[in-house]
Formats: C-alpha cells, structure tokens, sequence
C-alpha cells in the first residue's frame, strides 16, 4: 500500500515539475507584432506596418498621438478593415504601445 503510495506521489511531482518547465518557455505573445511608422502612409493601409523581427530596436516619436506597435493574431489586412482610424486602434485589447 505504501509503495502504492509514493509511486503515485512521485508521479504527480513528475508531473507538475514537467508542467512548470514547459510553461517557463513559452512565449508571451500569441500574435505577430507590428510597428507602425508615420512616414510609411496611413495607418489604415497594411504596407504602413512593418512586422517587428527579434528585439524592437526603435523608438516611438512623439508627434500626435498614434499607435507604434501592434500584436495581431491573425490578418492585418482584417485587423485594419475592423479598426480603420488612429483611435479604433489605440482603444482595441491589440495595442502594445503608442505615441503620446
């Protein structure tokens, strides 16, 4: 009954320890994320937003108030259709950071 015992109890330590090993290196954005740049066009067109690839080594201006970077899960093309404005984006769940 008591080897019964700790070879369950081994078990569930084996278990929440593989848990928190695999949970410690997931990434923590689910989406991709894009940097917008003024002098790329209206925020409303795609080819404004620039994907963001390894470390974000830009900086945000601080001219008017506008989105720098977004976390899409999905298309942009869509996620721009849906939130066509400046403001549409600033106030949706995707942003990351903005311009202020």
């Amino acid at each position: 009954m008591l080897k019964k015992l700790n070879l369950g109890l081994a078990a569930l330590v084996l278990g929440f320890g593989l848990i928190i090993t695999q949970s410690a290196f997931t990434s923590s954005t689910l989406g991709t994320l894009y940097h917008y740049k003024d002098a790329n066009g209206p925020v409303d067109d795609p080819d404004s937003w620039e994907p963001v690839t390894g470390e974000p080594t830009f900086s945000c201006s601080q001219e008017d108030v506008l989105p720098c970077t977004i976390e899409v899960t999905g298309s942009l093309s869509d996620y721009l259709d849906n939130h066509p404005t400046a403001g549409d984006i600033l106030t949706s769940p995707e942003i990351r950071s903005s311009r202020d």
